[in-house]
Order: structure tokens, then sequence, then C-alpha cells
């Protein structure tokens, strides 16, 4: 009994929970379907997710995208799977979401992928207000591709610099910006520049005015195209002080005394000019050098001028300045001269300033009135130092300037008074003023040394005696001889002492003499060998074994002279051509050779020419004959004496093609046609004779044209015309050819008809050709002896076709003409027999040699 109400109060708790289950769904309606997106642009293979979001009466949501019915109106296009679109081709579809009775569409536009984008410019420069279209094309992955400009999306960076729509870019203001253009999965940019310029020059680079005043700058702007314009009005202008100066679109304007620096910048460019303002326009102290003595004055008044043309001393209120105190003061305007030296003195007045450079006591130049100096040892003499001054004038500083000696050993010096010490040489220097002189002083030294022979040229054993002079600055001669120096440059040659000099050995030295710092040299010969001569001539023809006696002679520096012909060391450079003993001079075979003859290190030379032709000449000079002659050619030699020999026989003969001609001694034998050059050479000479054998000029037949029949023959002569002018019968010898041997054959010139047309026979000769056009059975004209026929159906009419060749003759053709009817139900016809066959009307056409004509039947 338990038991039962415990399954009762079970039944009653589930009816009644399954009750409120019931009411808890009917009170959740959906009221909409949402979902992420409305449409959709995918690329072919492209994929995107779509979402569906219930909303429910209660305003409750959830998330129902796997809940939801998805389908596609046109899946080939873009399929969908729980809210996965997927794009197949290109096309529209549109997807239907559908969920508790609501239903939602997307629309898909499906494009073809595209593989690249493609701009037709790389950087735009653009002025401002200027514009520049910029065209994209779409390269798909199919091959295909598509101007895409106006589809893309299109952006810029910098819309201040410059503006794009559809890619047309139009620039706004000076500056840069990048613009982008978008297309599906692909993104273009393009660098843009608007008004940069590639550089920037204002008219002036520094401006000095008045206050109050103006002055235009004109800024000119330089593009990477070369052009260039004047951007003065829109450039930026500013003022580092425009209290001093400011500047409005480039013209700038003082406002008080001072520098300011105005600064100009257009686009990514700038440059900078300097300001000067004052009242005055210029500062002026009437001088620009100033000439003092030591402890000297003088006024300098400062001017200042301005721009109404007025002026004013301002010499108390200048700022003045030295730039060393210690050699000129300055006092509003008053120069104190201190010290030697130069100085420069500075008057500013407000920013401008002005200078004068002042000189205390500095010569233009310094100079010593005796230079060089000669003392005698114990001497001493004064140097007048002379100081020239700007103004020219001139004084003696000798008391004043700074003395130094590099050598007080020799000489010393006091206030330009030198004392000679010793002998020798020394440098005195004198400073004044910042100029410097020097003066080279010499004790007990001449000016120069004199030798009394400057050569000496005698024999070994011989000597001569040379006397040494000095000679001084007074004019004094000292015979310095013995106490000289002397010294020999190669004493085994010459010796000397006390200036006797005395040959030794063979050859040449320098003797030299030296007192004090002087010094003096004679060039001494001793049995030197000035020249080599020979009396003989030194070029020479010879016979084979022919002689020739050649002779040398030697001259020495002393003017002596000596045959020398057996001492000196002969030798030849070719003995097989020439040979030499003792100045005998042998010829042995034909060839060249140079003697040399050597003596005391000195040469000559001999040219030997042995057999040898100064003058090669053949006779002719030219040969032109034909095949079956010989041809003989003499060549003749002139030695250097000018004696001719005929050396046909003994000359090296060569012929440059033997298959045209051959030659033998001067021979030349002929062996087919053509040219070929024949060579000779003989005594280191060589002659060409340029040779041609039966050589074709032109060819001439004797007919130009030929007319035959089959069968019968016409003969052509042809006449070849030689290089020499001479004319030959070449008939049997040309080589015939027929361009159609169908039409026509030729053999030695005999042209056969062979069947009626039109060839051409070549002959060709030497090489040369010559064509004659060929005409076999050529008819004038073809005619019948009927050109009517009537007849009756079953009769027979008999036709004759004569041909009229261009010879005019004639010949009955009826047989081997063609014969045809146009219409053999009416007419038939058969070798000139025509066959009435049935009623009507037929034309025979007869073809015979390329000739036709007709004959006109009617069958009654």
């Amino acid at each position: 009994m338990r038991a039962m109400r415990i399954l009762a109060l079970f039944l009653t708790l589930t009816l009644v929970s399954s009750s409120f289950g019931a009411m808890s769904a009917m009170a959740l309606e959906v009221t909409s379907l949402v979902l992420n997106k409305n449409e959709l642009s995918l690329e072919v293979g492209g994929t995107a997710s779509l979402t569906a979001t219930a909303v429910y009466d209660s305003g409750a949501t959830e998330n129902v995208t796997v809940k939801t019915d998805w389908t596609s109106g046109s899946p080939e296009i873009a399929s969908v799977y729980a809210g996965s679109v997927t794009a197949k081709k290109e096309g529209k579809a549109v997807i239907t979401a559908t969920h508790k009775g609501k239903t939602v569409i997307v629309n898909v536009t499906v494009s073809k992928h595209v593989r690249s984008l493609i701009k037709d410019v790389q950087t735009i420069d653009l002025r401002k207000g200027k514009s520049e279209q910029i065209k994209l094309t779409a390269y798909y992955d199919d091959g295909t591709n598509e101007d895409v400009t106006k589809k893309a999306e299109w952006n810029i960076d910098n819309g201040s610099v410059a503006t794009v729509v559809n890619g047309l870019v139009t620039g706004q203001s000076s500056g840069t910006a990048i613009v982008s253009a978008k297309y599906n999965n692909q993104t273009v940019s393009v660098p843009v520049s608007i008004e940069i310029a590639k550089r920037v020059d204002p008219d002036k680079s520094q401006i000095s005015m008045l206050l109050k005043d103006s002055e235009a700058i004109t800024l000119i702007a330089t593009y990477p195209d070369g052009t260039s314009e004047d951007v003065s009005d829109i450039a930026e202008w500013e003022s580092d002080n425009p209290n001093v100066a400011d500047v409005l679109k480039g013209k700038v304007t003082g406002y008080g005394p001072g520098k300011a620096t105005i600064k100009a910048s257009y686009g990514t460019k700038s440059v900078t000019i300097k300001v000067d303002v004052d009242n005055a326009i210029k500062l002026d102290l009437g001088k620009e050098t100033v000439l003092l003595k030591k402890n000297g004055t003088e006024q300098l008044n400062l001017k200042a001028t301005y721009a109404d043309g007025s002026s004013d001393d301002i010499t108390a209120r200048a700022d003045w300045s030295s730039s060393d105190e210690n050699i000129v003061s300055v006092v509003k305007g008053k120069l104190f001269a201190n010290a030697t030296g130069e100085v420069t003195v500075t008057a500013k007045y407000g920013t401008k300033t002005v200078s004068v450079v002042v000189d205390v006591d500095v010569p233009k130049r310094l100079e010593a009135e005796k230079d060089p100096l000669f003392l005698q040892t114990g001497k001493e003499e004064q140097i007048v130092l002379w100081a020239t001054y700007a103004d020219d004038t001139k004084e003696d500083v000798a008391d004043e300037a700074k003395w130094t000696v590099d050598n007080e050993a020799i000489v010393s010096v006091t206030d330009g008074k030198v004392t000679a010490r010793k002998a020798g040489e020394a440098n005195v220097t004198a400073t004044y003023g910042g100029k410097t002189v020097t003066v080279k002083v010499s004790v007990d030294i001449p000016n120069t040394i004199k030798a009394s022979v400057k050569t000496v040229n005698f024999q070994v054993g011989s000597y001569e005696k040379v006397t040494l002079n000095a000679i001084y600055s007074d004019g004094k001669v000292e015979d310095v001889t013995e106490k000289a120096d002397w010294t020999s440059s190669a004493a085994d040659i010459a010796e000397v002492r006390k200036g006797v000099i005395t040959g030794v050995g063979t050859g040449a030295a320098t003797v030299t003499a030296k007192y004090g710092t002087r010094t003096a040299v004679v060039q001494v010969s001793v049995g030197v060998l000035k020249t080599l001569t020979t009396g003989s001539k030194t070029t020479i023809s010879l016979k084979k074994t022919g002689t020739q006696v050649l002779d040398l002679t030697a001259t020495y520096s002393d003017g002596t002279k000596e045959d020398v012909t057996k001492e000196a060391a002969w030798t030849s450079s070719n003995e097989k051509a020439a040979t030499v003993d003792a100045g005998l001079v042998t010829g042995v075979a034909s060839g060249e050779s140079t003697i040399t003859a050597t003596f005391n290190n000195k040469t000559v030379t001999f040219k030997v020419q042995v057999d040898m032709a100064d003058k090669l000449t053949a006779n002719p000079t030219f040969l032109n004959f034909d095949l079956g002659e010989n041809k003989l050619i003499t060549l003749t030699s002139t030695d250097g004496s000018g004696t001719p020999k005929d050396v046909t026989k003994e000359a090296e003969w060569t012929s440059s093609s033997a298959a045209v001609a051959t030659v033998d001694n001067g021979l030349v034998t002929p062996v087919s046609r053509g040219k070929t050059t024949i060579t000779a050479k003989y005594g280191g000479k060589t002659v060409t004779i340029p040779v041609e054998i039966g050589v074709v000029s032109t060819l001439e037949v004797d007919k130009r044209f030929v007319t035959t029949k089959s069968g019968s023959s016409v003969q052509i002569k042809v006449t070849a015309t030689l290089s020499d002018g001479s004319k030959k019968d070449v008939t049997s010898s040309v080589l015939w050819k027929s361009s159609n041997y169908k039409i026509a054959d030729v053999s030695a010139g005999k042209v056969t008809g062979v069947s009626a047309g039109s060839t051409t026979v070549s002959a060709t000769f030497g090489g040369k050709s010559i064509s004659i056009p060929v005409d076999v059975d050529k008819l004038k004209y073809l005619q019948t002896d009927k050109v009517t026929v009537e007849l009756k159906a079953g009769a027979t009419a008999n036709v004759k076709a004569t041909a009229t060749f261009e010879d005019l003759s004639e010949q009955d053709a009826t047989v081997q003409a063609l014969w045809k009817s146009s219409n053999i139900r009416v007419a038939d016809v058969k070798d000139g027999i025509i066959r009435a066959t049935g009623k009507g009307k037929a034309t025979i056409t007869i073809t015979y040699a390329k000739k036709s004509t007709k004959v006109y039947v009617t069958v009654n």
C-alpha cells in the first residue's frame, strides 16, 4: 500500500514537471534572427564564416549558428555549411539562413582571384593644383587581366598634401604622401611629392639695409625636371630676430639696428639670408693705410654717411681698437706709434666697422749698398743699409738694424761694420722692420782664378806649363801658380806639379787648380784619338771574286794624323758574301755584308754588296696570251754603279698559281685559262709580272634569239674577246646548257627543237656567260578551212587545220592538233572529222602549239 502511494506521488510530480516545461518552451519565442554579415565579397577559393543569433521575446539571445538551416541559391558559385561560406567561381549567390520560422539572406559576390595588381606609375611628382592619373591593372589566376582603377579602394596618408579619387591624384600643398590602392586581396602604393624642389636659391645671400627700409628677396625653386619657378609668395619665411628685421613673402623690413637671419623654406628645402640693419649707409676713414715713424702720432677722422646723403663726424662716438697696442695704440681715432711694426686699427659704430693698416717704421724693401763684399784679413768695412718706405723715402738704418753672421771665425759685425778675421767666406744678415737682407763676405778670396789654357793635347812623354792668375774685385791680378793646390783626375794619364802637366799614358784627364774657395780646371788629352776616317767609299758593289782595298786614317787630339789601315781590326758581318783582311775586301757570293774597322775604340763601317741588284726590271711587265703559246720574260739587274746585267737564267722564278701557268728561267708556259703572278728574285730585289692566260673580257653570239621547229636545228656561233683585245671562235669549247631539254636540246652550239615551247640556252666560257632565248614551234597563227558547219543528224564533215609559223611557213596540223567539242551530244570531233550526234549548236576548239581557233557547228 505504501509502495502504491509512493508511485502515485512520483507520477503526479512527473506530470506537473512536464506541464511546467511545456509552458516554459511556449513562453521563449524567437522574435528575430540576426546574422553577423548581410553581404560578403570573396575571391574564388576564399571562405568566410557567418554566425546566426536568435533573439527571443524575453530579450535573451542565443548563438544558433549550428542549429540554423543554411542554403545557397547558387552552390556552384558559393556553397555554405554551418555558416561557413566557400567561394567556388565568379558570380553572385544568395545564402539563406532559417531558424524557427525566421529567415535572413546574405548576398555573396564572388570575384576572380587576383594574382597581382600592377600600377602604371612608380612615383608622382606634381605641382600644386596639377593632377596625374594612376591606372591599376589586375591580373587573375586564369590568365586574364582587367583595368580595376575605378573598382579599387583608394587612400592617401596625408590628405593635406594631395587628394586621390579613383586613382586621380591632385596636388594640394607642398609635401610628400603615400597613395595606396586596394583591390580584393592585393595592395599597391605610390609615393607622391607635391611642390618638392631639388633646390631653392635666393637672389641675395646677404642684405645690408637702413632702419625702416625694405628689400625684396626672390626665391627660385629648381625642380627635378630642370624647370624653375619663383616661389617667393608660397614659401615659408621666418626671422630669428624680428626686432631687427622681419620678413613677409620675401620682403624684408628693418626694424632696429643689429643682425638677423632670415630663413626661407619651400617643401623640404630651406636657405638662410643674413641681414644687417643700421642707420648709417657706410663708415669712412678717408684712407686705407697710415705710415708713422716711431713715437709719431696721427689723428684719424671717422665719417658716417646716411641714406638721405647727409654725413656726420662720429670719431668721438665710435669704438676704436688696435690689433697690437704695443706697436700702435689708439684713443678716439688718435694713433700713437710705440714700436716698429704693422697693425690694423678698427673703428666700430653700431654694427658697422671700418679698418686701416698702420705701418710704424716698416720699410717697403731693405737693401745693402754693396753685395758681395771682398776684404783682406784684418781690414774692416761699413755696410750701408738702405730702408725704402711706402712713400719712397730712403734711410740708412745700419745702426738700428739687428746684425748676425753665420761664421764669426771669418768675420765679425757691429752695427753694419764688418771686420775680416781670416781667409774664408761668411754670410752677414741684417734685420729691420720685418725685412731681412744678407751680404756675402769673402776674405782673401779673389773674384775668380784663371788658367792660362783651358785644354792641353799632346803625346805621351810631352809636358806643358800652365800659369794660374787670381783676379780680385779691385782689379788686382796675382800669379798664384805655385800657391795653388793642383790635382789630376787620372795620375796614370797626366801628372801635375805646380802647374806643369806631363803626359804619362794614353787617355783623358782633368787637372784642377784650387786657390782659396776658387777653382779652375784644364782638360788634358794624352795620345787621344780624336777621329777615325776613311778616304774610300763606304758603299761598295763587287762581283763574285772581285776585290776592293780600303784605307783608314787616325786623327789625334793634338792634330797629328796616321794611316792605321794595317793596325786596325777588320771584321765582316757576312763572310758568305764578303771577306776582309787588313782592308782588302773580297766578294765571295751574292749577298750583303757590313765591313767594320776598329781602332782605339773608334769604328768605321762599309756596306758591301756582292752581285746585288740596285734595280731589277722585267720585260715585258705584263703578259696576256692564250693556251698553246709560250712567252719569255727577260730580267735585267742594275748594280750600284749603274751597270746592267741580264740575269734571266740566274734569277729565282715562281708562279703564284701553277695550275694557270708555270715558269722556268723566265719562260712562261700556260696550263689553263686564268690569272697568275710570276715573281722573279735576284740580288735581294723582287719583281712581279701579272699574267693572264686566255682571260675573256666578253662573249658574243651570232644569234641573239632562236626560233625553230620540232626536229629542226639551228647553229649558234660564240666568239670570245680576250683581255688583250683579240677575238677567238670558242663555239666548240663553250659549256652549253638548255634550261628545258624537253623543249630544246643543245650541243656544240647546235640547238634542236624537241617540242613546242620557250626555253633559254646558255653558253659559258672563261668565267663569262651569255643566254639565248629559244622558241620551238612558235606559231604566228592557227586557222581552219571552215569556220561554220551545218549538218544533219548523223552526217559528218571534214575540217582542215593549218599552222602558220613565225617564219611564215605552213604545216597541216589537222592530225597533230587537239580537237574538242563544247557539246558532244550535238557534235563530236576527232582529227578534223566532225560527226553530228543530235540537234543543236556546238563549238569545236582546235589547239596546236599554244594557239587556238574555233569552228561553230549547227545540227538541224
